[in-house]
């Protein structure tokens, strides 16, 4: 028996096992369709390049990514992957990089790095802090909050973008890291990487780039011939970068990657523990048993579409981003946001954002937004089909039409991020 009070569930284990078709029986039902789930499955690629990332994956599912240092088949591959990545982002001779489960490992990995090093560099520092703009993502909080450090969030420009100055006026005697987005989830621009590397490298501090989404896209963005502002290694002063594969890597979930601009900076990353009955013990990352199905699915995907592959799927990415841009602007009420990289955001100026969000759920969609300022969130990717788009387009019409004509008496959704 369910208690329905709370969250908390009693459900004692089955005295029997239940059948296989019994367990289809009540899992089938509760698979979101498609495409109505898209945006919460995203970032995706293709269906041929899906295929490529599950069969690699449920080959090596049972495997322990635990051993990925030691394991030759294994550690061959996941350095590999490594050395692919950081070739995107104008590494320096002896750049490097570790495997771990995604942008919340990526970016407690750099903190806890960064503290490390300030350890030596900044001995001066009672209580550690980071000093960042108000966009940064929230596992800067949270791996700060592990590490009993501060963070200090300094104020945006009119366009959301971190400003150098304000976080030169913020860093004390405590602060080891300086962290920025490229870009920043919550308004998709990247902040100027240039100019806050070389506050923190005046200050003498680690350089933090939040590369989550942009790392596995931005490269070929400018291959394409977008105007980006740097934000990778060829800035000097950036110490570490953070970027997710399961993004727009187009990886199996979890999977992301942190990058040093040297292998010195990545010793500050490891924990050794030379235990006196098991041995040593040192992973790539946070985790210590994972499946190492995520190594073997992002190897496979990066030589499957080489940057060839990339490229096109970039390509098609901006399609889709134009299809929407054009389609939600002409819908009475709605504007689309201005975006360097991804993903999308609009809002409605007619209706209440959170009852066009709202209208959304209602018709099946599994939406994302922002609560400040009230806006929808579109994890657009290749796995999209024009049909999907336009499905999508048609409901967003009928949604904030119904919004518009309802006025203040318009239900409101709890717009979330995740």
């Amino acid at each position: 028996m369910e208690d329905t009070t709370s969250d908390r569930v009693v459900h004692p284990l089955p005295q029997e096992g239940m059948s296989f078709d019994t367990i289809k029986q009540t899992l089938d039902p509760l698979v979101m369709p498609e495409p109505h789930a898209s945006f919460t499955r995203a970032f995706r690629g293709p269906k041929d390049v899906q295929e490529v990332a599950k069969y690699a994956f449920t080959q090596f599912m049972s495997d322990n990514g635990f051993f990925s240092l030691y394991a030759p088949y294994m550690k061959t591959i996941e350095q590999q992957v490594i050395a692919m990545g950081v070739s995107l982002l104008h590494p320096d001779e002896t750049s490097t990089g570790n495997f771990t489960s995604g942008g919340t490992e990526s970016n407690f990995s750099a903190i806890h790095a960064a503290r490390n090093w300030g350890k030596v560099h900044r001995p001066g520092a009672k209580r550690p802090n980071i000093v960042a703009p108000h966009t940064i993502h929230p596992s800067f909080m949270k791996g700060a909050r592990y590490l009993d450090m501060d963070v200090i969030v300094t104020e945006l420009d009119a366009n959301g973008l971190g400003v150098a100055e304000n976080i030169a006026a913020a860093i004390n005697e405590d602060t080891v890291m300086v962290a920025a987005s490229a870009p920043s989830w919550a308004f998709a621009r990247i902040d100027p990487i240039e100019e806050i590397a070389a506050v923190a490298t005046d200050a003498g501090v680690w350089m933090h780039v939040d590369g989550c989404i942009g790392t596995y896209i931005s490269p070929f963005l400018e291959k394409l011939g977008h105007k980006l502002k740097p934000w990778d290694f060829r800035v000097p002063g950036v110490m570490s970068i953070s970027g997710d594969l399961h993004k727009f890597g187009y990886s199996m979930k979890p999977a992301s990657t942190i990058y040093w601009r040297s292998e010195e900076l990545q010793q500050y990353h490891y924990v050794s523990i030379d235990d006196p009955y098991l041995g040593p013990y040192k992973m790539a990352g946070l985790s210590g048993s994972r499946s190492a199905g995520s190594i073997f699915s992002a190897w496979a995907v990066m030589n499957y579409l080489g940057e060839e592959g990339y490229l096109r799927l970039t390509r098609r990415l901006l399609e889709i981003k134009d299809r929407f841009t054009r389609g939600i602007n002409v819908i009475e009420g709605l504007k689309m946001w201005e975006v360097d990289v991804m993903p999308l955001h609009f809002h409605s100026e007619k209706a209440a954002t959170s009852s066009v969000y709202q209208g959304l759920t209602d018709r099946g969609w599994a939406a994302l937004g922002l609560v400040n300022p009230e806006a929808i969130t579109i994890c657009a990717d290749p796995s999209l089909s024009d049909a999907d788009v336009d499905l999508f387009l048609a409901d967003l019409k009928a949604a904030t039409e119904a919004a518009i004509a309802a006025g203040d008496s318009a239900a409101k959704g709890e717009i979330r991020y995740g």
